[in-house]
């Protein structure tokens, strides 16, 4: 029972960060770009959220 509630948990678990994983690292990253360069351009967060969906598109197989 408990190996049942282990493999649930890691198939949520895995679901989840694919499906969300490319827009919470982007956001991550527009709050640091923003707090380091508060008067920078902001064109490398979307060249970095392109970047995280191929990547996770590409190398992020369950």
């Amino acid at each position: 029972m408990m190996n049942l509630i282990k493999r649930f948990f890691k198939r949520l678990f895995k679901s989840l960060i694919s499906l969300y994983g490319p827009a919470v690292l982007t956001l991550i990253f527009a709050v640091a770009l923003v707090q380091i360069f508060p008067d920078g351009p902001i064109w490398p967060v979307g060249v970095f959220a392109i970047f995280m969906v191929f990547i996770f598109a590409r190398y992020v197989k369950w």
